[in-house]
């Protein structure tokens, strides 16, 4: 996945024959650089993921806290998402497919072992691996969003990236008090 996010965003760079990737669109908003695509490239695959995980525990999980963090967290990703491909599609990049075995291999994401472990995980074991393992991904979430706002060119990138983590260190904080209750 990491090689062919690279020679996309080569090909772009290369095809525009500068740093930018799009145009403004006439919106006077700055064209967005490799930083931005990148962002979205790498946080769809992991957004997906965290889906995919949510929606066991909301299947699996007695607990309410974990029930409610996990439709939190499925709801807003999968607005992010479409926000994401939204503007992949306007610089002319295709959004990442949904290939599991090339997500479980980028860096930040879980292992095929991680997601295994959570979906044979049951009662408490699960409840405490689940958000253990959420609390991980998470992080990793809010390191690419920093990234991007530092790097970043596009206005409505660096926005959601901002966006990203705010919500996603909010969640973070309260997985860590339910930890410590």
């Amino acid at each position: 996945m990491r090689a062919r996010l690279l020679i996309i965003v080569l090909g772009l760079l290369a095809l525009t024959a500068c740093s930018s990737v799009g145009g403004s669109g006439g919106s006077g908003e700055p064209a967005a650089n490799e930083a931005d695509a990148t962002f979205s490239l790498r946080m769809i695959p992991h957004h997906r993921q965290t889906i995919e995980i949510a929606k066991v525990a909301m299947e699996k999980s007695k607990d309410d806290f974990v029930v409610n963090v996990a439709d939190k967290i499925a709801t807003a990703e999968a607005g992010e998402i479409e926000q994401m491909a939204t503007y992949l599609r306007s610089w002319n990049i295709q959004v990442p497919g949904d290939d599991a075995n090339a997500t479980h291999k980028m860096a930040g994401m879980m292992t095929v072992k991680d997601v295994e472990a959570l979906k044979s995980a049951t009662g408490k074991q699960y409840d405490d691996l689940f958000l253990a393992t959420l609390s991980r991904h998470l992080r990793s979430g809010v390191d690419m969003a920093k990234d991007a706002q530092a790097k970043g060119e596009h206005i409505g990138s660096k926005a959601l990236a901002g966006k990203i983590i705010v919500s996603q260190t909010e969640v973070l904080d309260q997985i860590s008090a339910k930890q410590k209750s």
